[in-house]
């Protein structure tokens, strides 16, 4: 398994490249959000006020965001000839339903900062907003199934063991990432059903579901960090600016370590 490094400056330089990136803001005030609720139990107090907040402040980053979800089908409407046709336009269908997803929330924010007042359209919005994102949710679990399928691919007839190895091994990077956003969007799709209240769930399992969807949204947005750097390429790089007579001492001393 690979290793991350541990060096304090490049955990900052990470966290403030992410911070730069509004989806994770938006993703992270969701953390609080959804912790807030289970801590408020549904009950009036505190945590229901840092909820509700939270919640309307969470909107500013989605602005454009129906956009944003609905361009790669406007700037590339062909199909992939290598992919089945029914994963394609799942796949479309997708970024037109989390397009719809983000349109309608926009009509229930502007509902909250009083600019629209129609209750019964902003019901029928918010109602559009959470189907079409638990519909967007089961997409990406048919589309990450069969993506992950494709990759785990048997030993192929005349291939050799050491082939198929290698092959696997290349492979394996990718299903691991694939696996990470296809538990991201089982637990997107059954926060979707406890906000639709098809379940009887209760709000405080709703927001464990959301916190746990939060987190691996933050998680799958966090910059990747440098491999640790071992004593060997530390002791490399030193003796590259050294003195002829300091290299010889440092080798004897690396020799000993």
């Amino acid at each position: 398994m690979a290793s991350v490094t541990l060096e304090p400056a490049e955990h900052l330089k990470a966290l403030n490249t992410a911070l730069k990136n509004s989806d994770f803001r938006d993703k992270l005030t969701a953390a609080i959000q959804y912790a807030a609720m289970f801590v408020s139990a549904g009950e009036a107090g505190n945590a229901k006020k840092v909820q509700v907040s939270v919640a309307a402040a969470r909107k500013v980053f989605r602005v454009m965001r129906p956009l944003e979800s609905v361009s790669p089908v406007l700037l590339n409407p062909q199909l992939n000839a290598s992919k089945p046709v029914a994963i394609e336009l799942l796949n479309k269908l997708k970024n037109v339903l989390m397009a719809l997803y983000f349109g309608a929330d926009h009509v229930v924010w502007a509902s909250q900062a009083g600019l629209y007042t129609n209750k019964e359209n902003v019901d029928k919005a918010q109602k559009i907003s959470l189907w079409s994102w638990a519909l967007g949710s089961v997409s990406s679990i048919i589309s990450e199934c069969y993506e992950i399928a494709q990759l785990s691919n048997i030993q192929q007839d005349g291939e050799s063991q050491e082939a198929w190895d290698m092959r696997k091994l290349k492979a394996q990077t990718e299903i691991n990432k694939r696996l990470i956003t296809l538990i991201h969007a089982i637990i997107q799709a059954a926060l979707a059903v406890g906000l639709l209240g098809l379940r009887p769930w209760k709000p405080r399992t709703v927001g464990l579901l959301g916190v746990a969807a939060s987190v691996l949204n933050c998680y799958m947005l966090y910059p990747s960090l440098p491999p640790p750097v071992s004593k060997t390429t530390t002791a490399k790089a030193a003796q590259a600016v050294m003195p002829n007579s300091a290299k010889q001492q440092a080798k004897v001393d690396l020799k000993k370590a």
